[in-house]
Parts: structure tokens; C-alpha cells; sequence
């Protein structure tokens, strides 16, 4: 849609961490990160706003002090419209309402969550009821104590009506060090968290609805109960990690993680599990769930490794695109859409190039579809950014349109002459003939489909 990628901010620094992106229904992007204040030596945590036309609307700092370390950077739209950002500061965190419009903050200065004698780092935003908001953190006492999710209702002013510590997640397990889950709204201001823990390392997924209460009971619900693998004749642990978790037109909500053994033969096991569980947390497809990809194959032999890309809705249906790695350089892009029943509908194959694939994101888009994007690179040490759309049967590719539709609204009209207008001259999508220019021929194009 645009002739060239916007720069949002150089932020000469050597490395990158944690940021955020959301977006409204006008179409404009909130994007949540670390940078530099004005004086060019303070940490300084941003929300950038970039309009549809991929003009940079505004820049707020919401957060700023000398000396400390920023990061975990996320943003989200409250039901209100006014957009939240909220960074970690070292072992604390801060949060902040802006005005969609011109990024004015609506309370100065930003809530600082903090507790003593325990840490509270900020790990997922999501937006509530009434314009508020929920943020989870994950709080410990010293480095080898628990780490346990919390979740903190944040209001328009900026108080908590929480307790201070927020509610807890679950009362017992360990999230891995240096792991903060994000979780997903259940679509009535309450939420679904999903993370996993380590001795075990197991899956787990609580419910928490708009008042703060946890209706999957004090510690959430597990994707599986076994706990062992085993092939010919040896038997070893079965982990399960990485969850991804998304909620289905039906109400329900389906958990994608990693399922793989320990050392079984001197070779390590690798899958896909999901999980589906009911609005009272019961699990709908059996104890352990169902394998996208079994981790017992039925030979000897195994790939280097899989791992789950991201849970995805194709419209009313759900699946997750996952890795399905030969080697460490060499790895395939898969998606899968599954039944309400737990069964595979399809499997189809995203990208099979040589390279690394990772940092998997998907977004629904019209017709059923959804578009998924990567990382990754063809040679070793390359990394570019990936985007493919698979529509509900599996099938790749760009949906069956109108040439000149550019903006994918069924109909050629003023905005998608605006559109081509803008990219007058340059490359774009509106270089119907592939010539390199957007010109009078790609002009001619558009009004010959003119359809209201």
C-alpha cells in the first residue's frame, strides 16, 4: 500500500528490545518502544502513532529517568479508543493512557507499578471494559524464587481498583527466567493467559473474567496430563512449551504449544499439540489434547526440531502455523486449520526456502483468510521479513479480486485512485502493469474497472 517502508525512528542504538504494535479500526498503527529522550542521553520509552497513508502522526515519551533500563514494550487500544502504552522499568513498570488523536497523556505521570521486596516486569496489555485496561506482570521475589503472572486493572485516571499487587494468575509453578507471555482478551473484558511452566515444563491456560476472579481454578488448567514418551521400549519425559492461544467464534479458546521428550535412544522428539477448553475450563479433546504434528513417529529418525509459530483464526475456523525444521538452517513453514472436534482439516505447506524461520505473527483478514509473517533468511545469516496470506481451505495466495481494488473493499472507487495517485511515479501496488512506474497506463487500468 505504500511505495516504500516508513521510518519510525532511528534509534541508534547497537541492539533492540521488546516492542509493541496495535492498531484501531480508522486504520492507524501505535507502536510501543525503547528510544532516547529529548536530551539524547535518557532512556526513554515511546508510543508512535503512523496513519493509513503511512504518515507519522505523533510521538509521545511516556516514560522517562536517567540510568535505567527500559524495555518490554507494549501498546494496546482501549474499547474507548484511546491507545495505552506500558514498559518495564528494571524490575518495576510504568503504563500510560494517550490520546489516539494527538498523543497527549491523560495523567502525568505515568502509573508506576511497583511493590517492595518483589519485582513486577511487565509482560502483556490488553484493553477491558470502559476504557480500561489489564496488564500482567511478572512478579518474583529474588532470581531463583517463583515467577508468577499478576494482572492489574488499570482506569481512565490512571488508578488501580485492584489490590496493589494485582490478582495472581495462578498460586503455584515457575515461569521460565527471562520469558514474559503475552495473553489474548476473552472479548468481554476479562482474559485468557497462557503460559508454561519449568519442573514440569507443562502448558497451562487460566480464565480470568472482568472483575478479576480466575474461573479455571487457583492455578489455571494444563494442556496435558501425562508426563512421560516413550518408543521402542524406552520411556522418557514429555515436555510441553511454548504456548500460543487464541478464541474461537464458538466462545472456546484453543492452546498450540511444543511438545517434544527427553532423550529417548539418544535422540530427541519433536511435535505440535493443541488443546481446546470449554468456557468452565474443561479440556474438549481428551486429557492430552490432540498432535498437529505427532512427536512419536512411527520409524525411527527424526527432524532437527519444530516449534509453534503463532495461533491463528481463519475467520470462524483456528489453526497455528508452526516450524518443521530438517536442520538448523533448513526449515519449512507450516499452517494447519483445525476442526471443532480436534481433527485436521488441512495442512499446507506456507514457504519451504532454505533458511531459518522464526518470530511468527498472524492477523485475520477478509474472506476467511488470515495473513501470517515471519523472520528469516535464505543463507545462513540473512534476515528479511516474510508475509503470506492462506485463505480457510488452505489455499496460498492474494484472493480472487478486482484489478484497480486496491484496498480490498470488493470495489475500484476514490480511494483506490487516492491510493494510486500517492504512489505516482515510484513502485507500488497500484503498478497494475509491473513496469517499475506507477503511470497513465495503471491510471487507464483503474478507471476501466471504475465500479462505484
Amino acid at each position: 500500500m505504500w511505495s516504500a517502508p516508513v521510518l519510525v525512528e532511528d534509534r541508534a542504538f547497537s541492539s533492540t528490545v521488546d516492542y509493541g504494535m496495535a492498531s484501531d479500526a480508522s486504520g492507524n498503527a501505535y507502536i510501543s518502544y525503547h528510544s532516547l529522550a529529548k536530551n539524547g542521553t535518557d532512556p526513554a520509552q515511546k508510543v508512535a502513532s503512523i496513519g493509513p497513508d503511512g504518515a507519522i502522526r505523533w510521538k509521545t515519551i511516556f516514560y522517562t529517568a536517567p540510568s535505567v533500563s527500559l524495555g518490554n514494550g507494549r501498546v494496546t487500544v482501549a474499547s474507548d479508543g484511546f491507545v495505552w502504552g506500558a514498559t518495564s522499568v528494571g524490575f518495576d513498570s510504568a503504563i500510560a493512557r494517550l490520546d489516539p488523536t494527538t498523543g497527549a497523556m491523560s495523567f502525568t505521570p505515568a502509573t508506576y507499578i511497583t511493590e517492595t521486596s518483589a519485582k513486577q516486569i511487565c509482560s502483556g496489555l490488553q484493553p477491558s471494559t470502559d476504557g480500561t485496561v489489564i496488564l500482567s506482570t511478572v512478579r518474583y521475589t529474588t532470581t531463583f524464587s517463583n515467577k508468577i503472572l499478576r494482572a492489574h486493572k488499570i482506569a481512565t485516571d490512571g488508578t488501580r481498583p485492584w489490590a496493589a499487587a494485582g490478582n495472581a494468575v495462578a498460586s503455584a509453578g515457575n515461569i521460565q527466567t527471562g520469558n514474559f507471555p503475552d495473553f489474548i482478551s476473552d472479548g468481554s473484558g476479562g482474559a485468557y493467559f497462557s503460559w508454561y511452566t519449568t519442573n514440569p515444563l507443562t502448558c497451562r491456560v487460566q480464565h480470568m473474567d472482568s472483575t478479576g476472579a480466575m474461573t479455571f481454578g487457583t492455578d489455571g488448567f494444563a494442556v496435558g496430563t501425562s508426563t512421560t514418551a516413550s518408543f521402542g521400549g524406552t520411556t522418557s519425559t514429555l515436555n510441553r512449551t511454548n504456548p500460543s492461544t487464541v478464541r474461537g467464534a464458538d466462545g472456546r479458546v484453543y492452546c498450540f504449544f511444543r511438545a517434544y521428550s527427553g532423550s529417548i535412544a539418544g535422540i530427541v522428539w519433536y511435535g505440535i499439540g493443541a488443546q481446546c477448553f470449554n468456557t468452565d475450563g474443561t479440556t474438549a479433546w481428551g486429557t492430552d489434547g490432540v498432535m498437529v504434528e505427532d512427536y512419536l513417529p512411527s520409524s525411527a529418525g527424526s527432524v532437527y526440531d519444530r516449534q509453534v509459530g503463532s495461533a491463528i483464526n481463519f475467520g470462524n475456523g483456528i489453526g497455528c502455523s508452526y516450524v518443521d525444521a530438517a536442520t538448523a538452517v533448513d526449515n519449512t513453514a507450516m499452517a494447519v486449520r483445525m476442526n471443532s472436534d480436534g481433527t485436521l482439516a488441512w495442512r499446507t505447506t506456507v514457504a519451504s526456502n532454505s533458511g531459518v524461520k522464526y518470530r511468527f505473527v498472524s492477523s485475520t483478514a477478509p474472506s476467511n483468510s488470515a495473513v501470517l509473517a515471519w523472520q528469516g533468511g535464505r543463507t545462513i545469516g540473512a534476515s528479511d521479513i516474510y508475509c503470506a496470506r492462506v485463505d480457510s481451505t488452505g489455499v496460498l495466495g492474494a484472493p480472487a479480486g478486482i484489478t484497480g481494488d486496491l484496498n480490498g473493499d470488493g470495489h475500484v472507487n476514490a480511494s483506490d485512485l487516492a491510493t494510486l495517485l500517492n504512489q505516482w511515479g515510484g513502485p507500488g501496488s497500484a503498478d497494475f502493469d509491473q513496469d517499475g512506474a506507477v503511470s497513465a497506463s495503471d491510471l487507464a487500468t483503474l478507471l476501466n474497472n471504475w465500479t462505484n
